[in-house]
């Protein structure tokens, strides 16, 4: 792992909020599996959800989701960087995080007699993280990997399977996230799906809230993210490698989403490690 971070490529806590404010539309730029122990709150997935004690909530990187409300919650949480780790969403064991990205529910629960095996496991991320010893990259990457073992076994439970009934917008979503580093527009989209570009246009706008130029510079910004947390890459260098011929193009867009420019963004990011 050349030029990376490794500090912020797996972090791992807990967290007691008493009361959840409303945070609309919010999005990360990791990936970010929480586990609620106590407490009640709302989020909002293409319909309203209710969160109870014993319920694992995944959000994949750049997926915008919104929360209302909740009172007295408290949630281990861990969050890793795909990118750094190599761990791609084509990866077995990233299949629940893929499946939410193209339409299933975030929300699932936790068999009661696996939940505190995942407990004791984040606990002892978080210790490995503490120690930080020569060893601890790999030991943690261990500990993330039985993490997610548990957390598709309990999403492979479910009998829902994602995006029936939309399958065309999972689809496209699907290519999109596969391909947004390359120079992709609506037209390719359409394409690949054998589908006029008006028509996909207006079922992903509908169906999403977002258009297909959005999904793609979303993508294309949440992969910029991680390059400028986690690696010493130049500026320019990341907009080439995240699908922007134009600089210029891409510092307004990035300011745009995200109300600072790449450097600047960087900046306060490293500060706060």
């Amino acid at each position: 792992m050349d030029d990376i971070h490794f500090s912020h490529a797996i972090n791992v806590g807990y967290q007691f909020t008493k009361d959840v404010s409303a945070n609309h539309d919010a999005s990360h730029t990791e990936h970010v599996i929480s586990f609620v122990d106590q407490g009640h709150m709302r989020i909002e997935q293409g319909q309203e959800i209710n969160i109870s004690p014993g319920m694992l909530v995944l959000v994949p990187a750049g997926v915008p989701h919104s929360q209302f409300s909740g009172e007295n919650v408290g949630a281990w949480w861990v969050s890793f960087c795909t990118s750094c780790l190599d761990l791609s969403e084509a990866h077995s064991l990233m299949a629940p995080f893929e499946q939410v990205r193209l339409g299933a529910l975030a929300v699932f629960s936790l068999p009661k007699p696996r939940q505190d095996y995942l407990v004791s496991l984040m606990q002892a991320l978080k210790k490995e993280g503490q120690i930080n010893g020569p060893d601890s990259p790999e030991v943690m990457r261990c500990l993330l990997m039985l993490i997610l073992n548990e957390v598709k076994q309990a999403r492979s439970a479910l009998v829902d399977t994602p995006a029936e009934g939309n399958n065309r917008v999972s689809q496209a979503l699907e290519f999109i996230q596969k391909n947004s580093l390359t120079a992709i527009s609506l037209k390719d989209v359409a394409s690949h799906l054998n589908l006029s570009p008006a028509y996909l246009a207006t079922k992903i706008k509908n169906s999403t809230g977002y258009s297909v130029g959005e999904w793609i510079n979303r993508n294309r910004l949440t992969h910029a993210c991680s390059r400028l947390m986690h690696t010493d890459e130049k500026i320019d260098s990341i907009a080439h490698q995240v699908g922007w011929a134009d600089v210029t193009h891409f510092i307004r867009m990035f300011k745009k989403s995200y109300g600072q420019t790449p450097a600047a963004w960087r900046k306060h990011h490293n500060s706060t490690r």
